[in-house]
C-alpha cells in the first residue's frame, strides 16, 4: 500500500481582531459609593496642628466625563473630620495655651483619573464649613471664647492604591487637613 499522503500545510491565521472599543480604556471598578475613614492632621488653619480623624462618601456621577482619551470619572461627595487642637495661642503669647474641637464638614466634586488597574489619583474642588469652639475655660485670656463657624473654600489633591478588588488606600493632601486613609469601593 501506498503511504497516506500529507496533509497540506496550515497556513498561520491571524488572532482574531479584538473587540470594538469606543477608545476608553476601563480600569476603575463599577462602584455605587466610595466609603472612605482616615486619620487627619490639620496643620494649615489658625488653631496651629491639630489631630483627628473622620470619614467620607462619594458617588460616581459620571463615568467616562468628557475626556475620551483615558480612563476618568466624576462623583459627589460629603464628609466630616473632627479633629483636636491643642497649643492654640490666641493673641499674646503670654497668655496659656487653649485646646480647641474644630468639625469640619467638606462638600466636594471628586474627578478621578485611573492610572491603571490599581492606581488612580483625584482632584477635590471644595466647600468647607468649619464649626470650632474652645474646649478650655477662656477666663484667664482677653478673648471671648465663643464658638464659631466659617465656610471656606478650598481643594486637594489625593492618590488611591487598590488593595483588592474594593478596597484601597487612600491618601489626600489639601488645605487645612491631610488625610491617610482606608476606602471601600
Amino acid at each position: 500500500p501506498a503511504p497516506a499522503p500529507a496533509p497540506p500545510p496550515v497556513a498561520a491565521t491571524p488572532p482574531p481582531p479584538p473587540p470594538k472599543s469606543d477608545g476608553r480604556a476601563s480600569w476603575h471598578p463599577k462602584y455605587a459609593a466610595e466609603i472612605e475613614v482616615h486619620g487627619t492632621v490639620a496643620a494649615f488653619d489658625k488653631f496651629f496642628v491639630g489631630l483627628g480623624g473622620g470619614g467620607r462618601a462619594s458617588f460616581p456621577i459620571w463615568a467616562f466625563t468628557p475626556f475620551k482619551g483615558f480612563d476618568n470619572d466624576l462623583g459627589f461627595g460629603i464628609g466630616l473630620d473632627i479633629i483636636r487642637y491643642g497649643a492654640y495661642k490666641p493673641r499674646d503669647p503670654k497668655e496659656p495655651t487653649l485646646r480647641v474641637a474644630a468639625y469640619y464638614v467638606p462638600i466636594y466634586l471628586q474627578w478621578n483619573v485611573w492610572m491603571g488597574a490599581r492606581a488612580s489619583f483625584f482632584l477635590e474642588p471644595t466647600l468647607m464649613y468649619r464649626f470650632s469652639t474652645y474646649i478650655d475655660n477662656c477666663d484667664t485670656t482677653s478673648l471671648p471664647c465663643t464658638a464659631t463657624t466659617r465656610f471656606i473654600p478650598t481643594g486637594s489633591l489625593g492618590l488611591r492604591f487598590r488593595l483588592a478588588d474594593h478596597v484601597a488606600g487612600t491618601i489626600r493632601v489639601g488645605w487645612p487637613t491631610a488625610s491617610l486613609g482606608v476606602s471601600w469601593l
